[in-house]
């Protein structure tokens, strides 16, 4: 009897273990943009409108609702011929300064540091219209946080042939990963510099195929 009920609860240890190990792997994240920058932390926005040649536009990454957060990886794409990466100013934090970004009068930044914290960079691609990084955690248990945490922030500079009459968008794409390596694809966000969001009736699974695991 003693046997059994040592097998039994074995079993159900494992089990519990499992169920665990397959909780943690972001099942509920999302990502979304905001344009805010003068403000700490999530406000919002994704559209920026009135914006000439050699301006800088910007937006900030935030991810929710992480149960074990390691690492993430970054994928942004623009029209390379309209607007250049600033990459003295993109980065997994925001630091205090004065700039004049998406067509606002000079305004301070406000200073933010990663969700992750310490960060080390393991892939790093960059072109022209595009860029795409894996960034990793160091040291520290992962995060687990059902709120807002800065992932990252994109400056692009305009060329200068640029006109208001002329648009872009940026498509941002962000995967994350747990401990033991297991991704989570949270889909892609759009950033439209000078452009309209096209508003259409789409179906569920039209929807659903954006987020799908």
């Amino acid at each position: 009897m003693k046997k059994a009920l040592t097998v039994i609860f074995v079993l159900v240890l494992s089990i519990t273990l499992t169920s665990l190990a397959f909780a943690q792997d972001n099942k509920l994240a999302f990502f979304k943009l905001d344009t805010d920058l003068a403000t700490l932390g999530y406000q919002g926005g994704s559209i920026v409108q009135g914006i000439a040649g050699s301006e800088d536009v910007a937006f900030a990454i935030y991810g929710k609702n992480v149960d074990q957060l390691r690492g993430f990886i970054l994928d942004l794409s623009w029209d390379g011929t309209k607007a250049e990466m600033r990459t003295r100013d993109s980065s997994t934090e925001i630091y205090e300064d004065d700039v004049e970004y998406n067509g606002a009068e000079e305004f301070t930044l406000a200073e933010e540091g990663n969700a992750l914290e310490t960060l080390l960079s393991v892939g790093e691609e960059s072109g022209e219209g595009f860029y795409k990084n894996n960034y990793a955690k160091q040291g520290g248990d992962a995060l687990v946080s059902d709120e807002f945490g800065l992932l990252y922030i994109l400056v692009l500079r305009t060329a200068d042939t640029f006109t208001v009459e002329d648009s872009f968008t940026v498509t941002a794409k962000i995967t994350v990963s747990n401990d033991t390596g297991v991704e989570k694809y949270l889909g892609e966000r759009i950033f439209y510099v000078n452009g309209e969001v096209d508003v259409k009736t789409s179906t569920w699974g039209e929807i659903k195929s954006q987020f799908k695991d």
